[in-house]
């Protein structure tokens, strides 16, 4: 994989390909929609980028965060990401939530480390969502200096 082992904020695109049950961990359980699923997380331990979607993306047979449970029924499609010390998981989060072609399929979902928040850092699209539109979106409303990448994962099938 061609992703950066510096820190960062990322957005992990996955698929899914048809309606299944799913248990959450103690969020519960949950109908997950055929469809695609944006997770939004940051990297800021050992390895950055890297190291936490080789996590995602490798071992979802011993689930650690709500994502991995995800990835038990979903098949990773790309990562959207950029080097930035700063945390912008939220910010990113309510960019996709503001979007018109995203919906919040399950409430604290990833975010649940935030007590008080009722937001979710999945969303849910029919279609799959465009980098370029996220590309645009970032230009728009962040710091010059954070610049978004595409990375493509090879493909597999879910679990």
């Amino acid at each position: 994989m061609e992703l950066s082992e510096e820190q960062g904020t990322y957005i992990l695109i996955v698929s899914v390909a048809k309606l299944k049950r799913l248990k959450v961990g103690r969020l519960g359980t949950f109908d997950i929609s055929s469809g695609f699923y944006a997770y939004v997380g940051s990297a800021h331990g050992p390895g950055g980028i890297r190291a936490r979607i080789g996590h995602h993306v490798e071992s979802a047979a011993a689930p650690h965060w709500h994502v991995d449970y995800l990835l038990g029924i979903a098949t990773p499609v790309e990562v959207w990401f950029a080097i930035s010390d700063r945390k912008l998981e939220h910010d990113w989060a309510e960019l996709l939530a503001e979007a018109p072609f995203f919906r919040t399929p399950i409430p604290r979902f990833g975010s649940s480390d935030y007590r008080r928040s009722r937001t979710s850092h999945l969303f849910y699209a029919k279609r799959q969502p465009s980098f370029r539109w996220f590309e645009d979106q970032i230009r728009i409303g962040f710091e010059a200096e954070v610049r978004p990448q595409r990375v493509v994962l090879p493909e597999r099938q879910a679990g």
